[in-house]
């Protein structure tokens, strides 16, 4: 059994990291829009993911950087910070897509760390909803 605190400090916790990749990604993009070009070689990925990257985010960084490695991650990572559970689980679940993705670009030992602690808040956090329901 997940206690509601756990996964409320938990969501606490996965928000912030979040928010902290969206200002990360702000400050890259403010200082070398290039650098997303080269982070798609680097991070190794399938052929095609590689192609979709570079064809994206490598190729204009000035726009997809923007939406999903500043505005996609800041949703996501508000959501996460909500005290209500409907918000926090839909937050939890676009952090689990935005880490499922990490997995594909082959950074397993980032992601699969984080989407265990995301499955354990979701968890908790359902259960939450459920008892909030009963009542």
């Amino acid at each position: 059994m997940y206690p509601r605190h756990w996964a409320v400090r938990t969501g606490t916790v996965l928000g912030a990291l979040m928010i902290g990749g969206a200002a990360l990604n702000a400050a890259l993009l403010a200082t070398d829009p290039q650098l997303y070009q080269a982070l798609g070689d680097w991070l190794g990925g399938p052929e095609l993911l590689r192609r979709l990257w570079a064809a994206t985010l490598g190729a204009r960084p000035l726009v997809w950087v923007p939406i999903v490695g500043i505005g996609y991650e800041l949703a996501v990572g508000l959501l996460a910070l909500a005290r209500d559970p409907r918000r926090r689980l839909v937050g939890l679940a676009g952090i689990a897509v935005f880490h499922m993705g990490l997995l594909v670009m082959g950074l397993w030992p980032w992601a699969v760390p984080v989407l265990a602690a995301v499955g354990a808040a979701a968890v908790g956090t359902w259960r939450e909803m459920r008892a909030e329901i009963a009542r």
